[in-house]
């Protein structure tokens, strides 16, 4: 007899696709808050709507299986856009919107890979995307960093943008923590 990792029914895939979608959301805001870098308190604002919307798809899920690093995702983009404020940071560099983009990228893939996770089919493209995304977040964030201590004197803005550009390159790094959890699980399903 196998045993199973997977609940069988289907609502779990349907709150772990709106929890994916979630995360999509809060990296486009996060994308938003970059490109468009006005109104800041109140982007901020509804980036912590969508993550306090991902807790609770959060704790649904955890009912039917551990989803934390989807939650992960949607958590650091409200952590990054608290930083951006907290900061006081006046324009957005860059790095920063190039990174952004890399992460809807990531984030966006998570998603299309959740929906096709109910039928365990064609999972690998997904996996995959998301593995090159997150490389491509590993070279904009070397580039950034060393941009930054290349091009400043002024250590409170290095201090600054380091930490900022590390925690969205930690949101990376979770969608293609996800993207690991499905590969196992196909491996444990095949």
């Amino acid at each position: 007899m196998r045993l199973s990792l997977l609940p069988k029914k289907s609502e779990f895939f349907v709150l772990f696709e709106q929890h994916a979608q979630n995360a999509v959301e809060a990296a486009e805001a996060l994308a938003k808050l970059f490109g468009d870098f006005t109104d800041v308190e109140n982007k901020v604002r509804d980036i912590h709507a969508i993550e306090h919307h991902g807790d609770k798809l959060n704790h649904e899920i955890v009912r039917h299986l551990n989803a934390s690093k989807i939650d992960d995702v949607t958590d650091v983009c409200y952590d990054v856009s608290e930083l951006v404020q907290l900061f006081k940071v006046r324009t957005i560099r860059p790095p920063a919107v190039r990174q952004a983009k890399v992460l809807v990228a990531a984030a966006s893939e998570m998603l299309s890979m959740m929906k096709n996770l109910e039928g365990l089919k064609n999972l690998e493209p997904h996996w995959i995307k998301i593995h090159t995304f997150e490389n491509e977040g590993d070279q904009v964030w070397r580039e950034a960093v060393a941009e930054l201590f290349a091009g400043s004197d002024d250590a409170i803005e290095i201090i600054k943008w380091k930490d900022i550009y590390s925690l969205v390159e930690v949101a990376i790094d979770r969608c293609e923590d996800v993207a690991n959890i499905v590969e196992t699980i196909m491996v444990k399903h095949s």
